[in-house]
């Protein structure tokens, strides 16, 4: 017998199976048509369907392929903005009938870059006026500068600066700028900026997934900068000028934000060893004396064990700068100018072994290891453009040009929130 009950369950349920299907789309072996929903993202998708985030350019790529073949389907001409409602196509998480763009592979002798570089530098474009990321993957971009703009990606959130990818490669740590306001001091003049588009990162630390979700926010202080995760993801280092008395100084806190640790250490730019303990840091000794670069332990100490956690000088050289230590050894890359330019120097954590690694007349600066500790990327100018380098941590290979900014700087106007800032203030980061 055939009740009104009966019907209002056959309603529900063709209700339900409709709201399914805006969501999946018709699906064969080869993948599934998908109705863009709310608050989605390419990153997010390929996690979803796909088991890997940075898988992103296939959804792309079949996308494409079928929009060629089916009007339904809508083609993504950017990888960043994909349309609510849109119907695009996501391919089986096995299927090879729609690849992605893929680096041509290279003869193993020349070195095969893998994982993914981040970096931040200011766009000053009418339309974008703010600090933007970008993560590129490394092998595209040894392959070639198609390659590398169809695997690029600009983070969700402006105005964020000073990037570091997570040791697996799934979350951004940054400096969030927050906002600008419609007037700035005393005399209420107008920001020069007001207007530029956002979302904008909160004016704090924080860390989220590549695509801008999931919202971690970590010191609050609007000087608290450059961090650096643990190799475990655990817990971020990062340094702060936040007490006002000219000092910056290092610390330390949990990933969830819930957990600040005060090392006593005056000093910046900390960056991990491999041991999830120690890190070196750009500072001097508890006089301001023998300044360099120091190793130190990671932990905590009360006001009457200042020290306790210092290990001791690696480099006893006041104008060397960013620190980076190998993922895997005993090994620090760093710049200095003492050789009338900025260059790149590698050295042993005990201080030994110390080699130029770059030579170039130009700047060359913020170094960064591969994940497997056989190539370091850095900032240049050496052709007259900003861009992101790479060379054999051996110092076996000719500088490989990576990404070029096409203008992009990295001094915006010294108002507020920025102040003065140069490139000297920023960091790459590169992870899986």
């Amino acid at each position: 017998m055939f009740t009104y009950k009966k019907l209002l369950w056959l309603v529900a349920g063709c209700a339900l199976a409709l709201g399914q299907l805006s969501a999946t789309g018709a699906q064969n072996n080869d993948g599934q048509m998908y109705v863009v929903q709310a608050n989605d993202t390419l990153f997010k998708l390929a996690e979803k369907y796909l088991g890997d985030g940075h898988r992103y350019p296939e959804i792309v790529a079949a996308t494409n392929a079928r929009a060629a073949q089916d009007g339904a389907i809508t083609t993504i001409d950017d990888p960043n903005i994909i349309r609510l409602g849109a119907s695009i196509w996501i391919p089986a998480a096995g299927a090879t009938s729609t690849p992605a763009p893929q680096p041509a592979q290279l003869p193993a002798a020349s070195g095969q870059l893998a994982g993914h570089i981040a970096f931040s530098f200011w766009n000053n474009s009418p339309e974008r006026c703010v600090y933007e990321i970008n993560v590129i993957d490394a092998a595209a971009c040894q392959a070639g500068s198609a390659q590398c703009q169809a695997n690029r990606r600009i983070y969700a959130l402006n105005n964020a600066s000073e990037p570091a990818l997570s040791p697996d490669g799934s979350r951004l740590a940054f400096r969030g700028w927050g906002p600008y306001p419609e007037k700035y001091n005393e005399d209420k003049i107008d920001h020069p900026y007001y207007g530029c588009p956002g979302p904008f990162a909160e004016r704090m630390l924080g860390h989220t997934t590549l695509d801008g979700t999931d919202y971690y926010r970590l010191a609050s202080y609007w000087e608290d900068s450059h961090p650096d995760w643990s190799p475990d993801g655990t817990r971020l280092l990062f340094d702060t000028a936040r007490l006002g008395d000219g000092i910056t100084r290092i610390m330390a806190v949990s990933a969830d934000g819930h957990t600040e640790e005060t090392l006593r250490i005056a000093g910046q730019q900390p960056s991990w060893a491999p041991d999830n303990d120690r890190f070196v840091y750009r500072g001097c000794d508890l006089t301001g004396n023998r300044c360099g670069l120091w190793q130190a332990r990671a932990l905590a100490v009360e006001a009457w064990d200042v020290g306790k956690n210092l290990i001791g000088p690696i480099l006893e050289e006041p104008e060397a700068a960013q620190p980076d230590w190998s993922p895997v050894g005993e090994q620090i890359v760093y710049q200095s100018p003492v050789g009338g330019s900025w260059d790149l120097v590698v050295i042993n954590a005990d201080g030994s072994g110390k080699r130029q690694l770059t030579s170039a007349p130009g700047i060359e600066g913020l170094p960064v290891w591969s994940p497997d500790g056989q190539w370091v990327a850095y900032l240049s100018n050496a052709d007259g453009n900003w861009g992101i380098w790479a060379i054999r941590a051996d110092g076996s290979s000719q500088p490989l040009k990576l990404f070029a900014f096409d203008g992009g700087g990295f001094s915006p106007q010294a108002i507020p929130p920025f102040g003065q800032r140069d490139w000297l203030d920023e960091q790459i980061s590169w992870s899986r």
